[in-house]
C-alpha cells in the first residue's frame, strides 16, 4: 500500500504509515521547520510545499491512503473563527482531480 501525505507537519501519519508498513510517497508542507524534520525522518519521499502549487494529478493511480491535517485555526474556539474568509483556511488548495 502508499500513502500520500497533505499539510503533514512533523510527519504523525507518516510515521504511523511507515509503523504499518505503508510506503509514504509524497508529503507536501509549508512550514520550514516541519521540512527539516520531515527531510530527516523521511528522506525518500517527494518533497512539496505550497499546497496552492501541488500538481496531485501526478499521483493518480499510485496513492491508496491520503491524509490530511489541514490547519484548524479558521475554525477553532481559540482562534478568531474567522471560516472561510480567514486566510489560513487553505482547504480549496488541495482540490485536484484524483
Amino acid at each position: 500500500m502508499t500513502h500520500g501525505s497533505l499539510y503533514s507537519g512533523i510527519g504523525g501519519w507518516l510515521l504511523a504509515a511507515q509503523w504499518a508498513g505503508i510506503d509514504n510517497v509524497f508529503t507536501c508542507e509549508i512550514d520550514e521547520f516541519c521540512n527539516k524534520i520531515l527531510d530527516k525522518h523521511f528522506p525518500d519521499t517527494d518533497r512539496h510545499h505550497d499546497i496552492k502549487e501541488f500538481k496531485g494529478e501526478a499521483y493518480a493511480g499510485r496513492i491508496d491512503i491520503l491524509s490530511t491535517s489541514d490547519p484548524c485555526q479558521p475554525f477553532s474556539f481559540a482562534g478568531k473563527r474567522g471560516g472561510k474568509t480567514d486566510d489560513r483556511y487553505l482547504w480549496p488548495g488541495a482540490m485536484f482531480k484524483y
